[in-house]
């Protein structure tokens, strides 16, 4: 395979990545990104099972839910996210540039690739709320990075049981489960 691009965006959802180290970079223990959130961009709620992320804001305001609580990052500030945390964002009130680390790195960097790659070539929908679409699609994406991403409020186990099942119906199906042309294995 190629090297993966270093930089990936999604016009849709607001946000553009651009990868400084990734766990390939590191022996897997840190991902380090700028992360750059466009005004009205979004991140549906979602926790990551077993990694810590910390947010430092660079230039502009940037206001996330964390665990039901809003909290604003300016430059200058920092917050550290623990594991199965729920948080996200939505209708960003301006743009905004925050240097982002996810301990550990695990394979974080391929999933933004994949899933932004798959919204911005609009093959996936992932709203602020209600169900994603095309639903297959994206449990193969769930199915494929389930340490990495989960959705909050349901049980570990039984969302990856449903991940499972309804991957091997799209595989079944014909949906495609490899995404070569967003530089993910």
């Amino acid at each position: 395979m190629d090297v993966p691009p270093r930089d990936i965006a999604d016009a849709i959802g607001g946000q553009r990545w651009v990868f400084r180290r990734t766990g390939a970079d590191t022996g897997g223990e840190l991902l380090e990104a700028d992360l750059f959130v466009s005004r009205g961009g979004f991140v549906r709620e979602h926790l990551h099972p077993s990694q810590e992320e910390t947010f430092t804001g660079v230039s502009g305001t940037f206001v996330l839910e964390v665990a039901g609580e809003t909290r604003s990052v300016g430059p200058g500030d920092r917050i550290v996210i623990a594991p199965r945390t729920p948080h996200g964002f939505k209708d960003a009130r301006e743009d905004a540039h925050l240097l982002v680390e996810v301990r550990p790195a695990l394979r974080l960097d391929d999933y933004f690739r994949t899933f932004l790659g798959l919204s911005r070539d609009r093959r996936i929908s992932m709203p602020v709320k209600g169900l994603p679409r095309p639903l297959l699609q994206v449990a193969l994406v769930m199915e494929r990075y389930a340490p990495e991403i989960a959705a909050p409020r349901i049980p570990l186990p039984l969302q990856r049981l449903a991940w499972r099942l309804l991957g091997a119906v799209a595989r079944r199906r014909g949906v495609p489960d490899s995404f070569p042309e967003y530089g993910a294995p």
